[in-house]
């Protein structure tokens, strides 16, 4: 009978003892074997090889069993080890058990060795299929919570028992909020019952269920889910639980959505462009393109029209989804449009004409705050709800306009997108047809609208045309303010209209802060005032759990800083609270007017002695050692968890303040919260919130300026501030131009004012020309590009200077005449 292998070292400095457990060993084993008698000789031999077991003497001259199973400890090496001994008293046996021994064993009692070593090689292999086991419960288990997609288990009944962490992400239910709920907790009410009913079918049957689900979040957002759940089984085949492997397939869904809609646009070009080349009725045509708007945005009314000599404007066609749509006028004006080819209407107040009169889309849904009528002097098409208006360009140039009513739930941003695309590519394909009525085939005439959309897209940045529009709507708003008499029934709303663009603008400005593309000027600020300004923004940032308070200072000094930097030291400083506070608390901003003396400076290295104000952010939240304080400021440090912080916001926040010449200090204590003194110097000077109140006196001025941008809207509304406050005013459109009328007029302007971008020549360029003809001119150059290259360098001198879009009239005038002077 072949007996089974056994490796064993022998630590032991007797060989006659060695020879002896050699001899009872290979009784039972086939036994190969090394012997130690030192713990370097032991390590050595444990390194290089595996062994079974280690039997080991008591006592020896320079080692002894204890210092053997003490190094075994060390070397981290799961062998059993006896203690083999010629006598052994009950305290050290004892001893040697709790020193991890696997057993003791007398040398007058050797027969015991072989049944223990073969007890603890079976214990070992126990130990060892326990631990692999445990290695690939912990994988499973690892990869389960790492997963890239959602993972649900319930029990037969469908209670959720688990949910891994991308659930959690997706859907906005913490673990604790999902188990123990129904995946109904995901309904949406938009999946037929049915399709739940074959799911449920499916699954008890035993078989998989794959298919897609339109589910809603916790915060009410819809998603679309691919999911695939299939019957957990016991090893009888008894299904015991479910588990759902689910895919987030929302963008995949909507980028169908939209290749569906651009399809049937672009079908519905084609259609129209065809029906034209058959029928030569551009009305005909116009009503395939209205038909398609209505359809893809679900509106319940739509029209399409074109300006006319005049002013007026020409409807081509009118679609409804509704019975009595806009006044119940449709089925008048569509037979008007059957008989004559068209319906005419005149100008009006009315939202008809109103995103023509502004040269870009209107889109509103408030119906709580819309009063609008389509065109108000007449009623023509009643009182609606929601409004999409795009107007058609060819080129510069507005010669019509696409206009949608009443979506049920409103327009959306992507539906303005996708409308305002279209109606470049409309706009074209009927100016084509009308110009070239006997001349083109409807294929040339889509080839290039199709050429000339993808030019118009590459044309401008976004920031650059959205600054512009700002810059018109908020400047002739700010004017017409001015101009309208107190108790005029228009002002509220012209008063609506300019607080909604100044906050489209602060939001530009805060989003260009953020990215730190922003042009930084410092400013002398209220700390009080910028508080007061985002304290609502600031409650959105935190919890409801955290209660934010203020201690505003009386009497609070004035700072010059660039007040979005400054605005962003307060919202880092937030936001770092609130996340100390994940139990809540109470967080605390407070002003004050202190000043730093020499041993504040001495114990504080960095600070300055002087006067400054504190602006001081304060939470109740769990506190910092003194090891995590002294590196909170480094870029990249972060106590959070992954994927839960940068690092970089308080590291943002500490160059900042030096930046504006201050310090900053932290004081906190684990578990009694932090605080963040901010010390920013205190100046001379009025904070320029006072400043631009509406007593502020005009600036006004009797010097030449020459106007030169390429945008019609701001060009109109800088040559209106400045005639109106007294200046003498050259505009054009045109670079080229313009050098022209500075060549006539040199001796007389003194000013000249410039986009920064333009066709043909760039702003700075032509500065850089006429400074050439008149060394002492000016400069005041205007840009909506947030872009670094597009700020001139020269804008830094006291001859030049830069104001970004958009801008109001008060404030274009106030920098003009801060360029030319004091008036004499």
């Amino acid at each position: 009978m072949e007996l089974p292998p056994l490796r064993v070292v022998i630590v032991d400095d007797s060989s006659l003892d060695a020879e002896l457990i050699l001899r009872e060993l290979n009784r039972s084993f086939a036994t190969e074997f090394v012997r130690v008698d030192t713990p370097s000789g032991m390590s050595s031999v444990i390194e290089a090889e595996p062994w079974d077991v280690i039997v080991s003497d008591y006592f020896m001259p320079q080692f002894s069993g204890l210092d053997a199973i003490a190094l075994l400890k060390k070397l981290n090496k799961d062998i059993p080890i006896i203690i083999v001994s010629g006598k052994l008293g009950e305290d050290s046996a004892v001893e040697t058990m709790r020193a991890g021994a696997s057993d003791y064993i007398l040398k007058d009692n050797l027969a015991r060795l072989v049944p223990a070593i073969h007890r603890e090689l079976n214990e070992l292999s126990v130990r060892r299929q326990k631990r692999r086991a445990e290695e690939e419960l912990r994988k499973l288990y690892h990869a389960v919570e790492q997963s890239p997609v959602s993972i649900v288990i319930t029990d037969r009944e469908g209670t959720i028992e688990y949910v891994n962490p991308k659930f959690s992400k997706l859907t906005g239910y913490d673990s604790h909020e999902a188990i123990g709920q129904n995946p109904r907790i995901l309904k949406s009410g938009e999946t037929p019952a049915e399709e739940y009913q074959r799911l449920w079918q499916s699954i008890k049957a035993g078989h998989e269920w794959h298919g897609e689900f339109l589910n809603k979040k916790k915060n009410g957002q819809l998603f679309w889910e691919r999911a695939s759940i299939s019957a957990i089984k016991d090893e009888t085949g008894t299904i015991t639980h479910f588990v759902g492997i689910k895919e987030d397939i929302t963008e995949q869904r909507r980028t169908k959505e939209a290749e569906l809609r651009s399809w049937k646009l672009s079908e519905a070009m084609a259609s129209a462009s065809l029906c034209f080349l058959e029928t030569e009725n551009i009305s005909k045509m116009a009503q395939i393109l209205v038909d398609r708007c209505v359809e893809i945005t679900n509106a319940s009314f739509g029209f399409l029209y074109e300006l006319v000599f005049g002013g007026d404007a020409r409807i081509l066609a009118v679609s409804s989804t509704a019975a009595v749509p806009a006044g119940g006028l449709c089925a008048q004006v569509k037979g008007h449009i059957e008989r004559e080819g068209f319906f005419l209407v005149t100008p009006s107040d009315g939202l008809l004409f109103e995103p023509v009169k502004a040269g870009t889309t209107v889109l509103t849904n408030n119906p709580t705050t819309l009063d609008h009528l389509i065109c108000r002097d007449s009623g023509n098409f009643g009182q609606i709800n929601s409004f999409l208006g795009t107007p058609l360009k060819v080129g510069s140039r507005v010669v019509g306009m696409i206009g949608l009513t009443d979506r049920p739930d409103g327009f959306t941003d992507m539906e303005r997108r996708e409308i305002e695309a279209f109606a470049q590519t409309a706009a074209l394909a009927l100016h084509s047809a009308r110009a070239e009525i006997e001349h083109k085939k409807a294929m040339d005439q889509l080839r290039q609208a199709q050429k000339m959309e993808a030019i118009g897209q590459l044309a401008g940045g976004i920031a650059h045309d959205f600054n512009n529009l700002l810059t018109v709507i908020n400047g002739y708003s700010t004017l017409l303010i001015h101009e309208m008499p107190n108790d005029s029934p228009f002002k509220v709303e012209v008063e609506h209209i300019l607080q909604a663009g100044e906050r489209a603008a602060d939001l530009t400005h805060q989003l260009l802060a953020f990215s730190r593309r922003q042009i930084l000027e410092p400013k002398y600020i209220d700390i009080n005032l910028l508080v007061k300004n985002v304290e609502k923004m600031l409650k959105r940032l935190i919890r409801e759990n955290i209660i934010l308070t203020t201690r505003l200072a009386e009497q609070l000094g004035t700072v010059k800083a660039d007040p979005g930097q400054v605005e962003q030291i307060i919202m880092n400083l937030v936001v770092n609270a609130r996340d100390a506070m994940e139990e809540g608390g109470i967080l605390t901003i407070e002003t004050a007017n202190v000043e730093l003396d020499g041993a504040f400076a001495l114990n504080n290295p960095g600070a300055v002695p002087g006067r400054y104000i504190m602006l001081t952010v304060t939470d109740t939240g769990i506190g910092m050692s003194e090891e995590v304080r002294r590196k909170v400021f480094e870029p990249f440090f972060t106590t959070k968890a992954q994927g839960k912080g940068t690092g970089l916001g308080l590291a943002t926040v500490y160059g900042i303040v030096k930046q504006s010449d201050g310090y900053i200090q932290v004081l906190s204590q684990p578990g009694k919260g932090s605080s963040f003194r901010v010390f920013l110097p205190r100046v001379q000077g009025k904070s320029e919130g006072d400043i631009l109140l509406d007593d502020a006196p005009e600036m006004l001025g009797s010097e030449s300026v020459l106007v030169v941008e390429d945008e019609e809207g701001v060009l109109n509304l800088v040559v209106h501030t400045l005639s109106a406050r007294g200046y003498r005013v050259f505009s054009t459109a045109s670079p080229v131009e313009a050098m022209e009328i500075f060549s006539r007029n040199r001796e007389r302007i003194c000013l000249l004012v410039t986009d920064v971008i333009m066709p043909g020549m760039s702003g700075p360029l032509l500065a850089e020309n006429l400074r050439g003809q008149r060394e002492d001119l000016k400069i005041l150059f205007m840009s909506g590009y947030t872009d670094d290259t597009a700020i001139p360098s020269e804008a830094s001198d006291e001859r030049t200077s830069f104001i970004m879009k958009p801008f109001t009239p008060d404030a274009l005038a106030g920098k003009v005449r801060e360029l030319l002077g004091t008036v004499s």
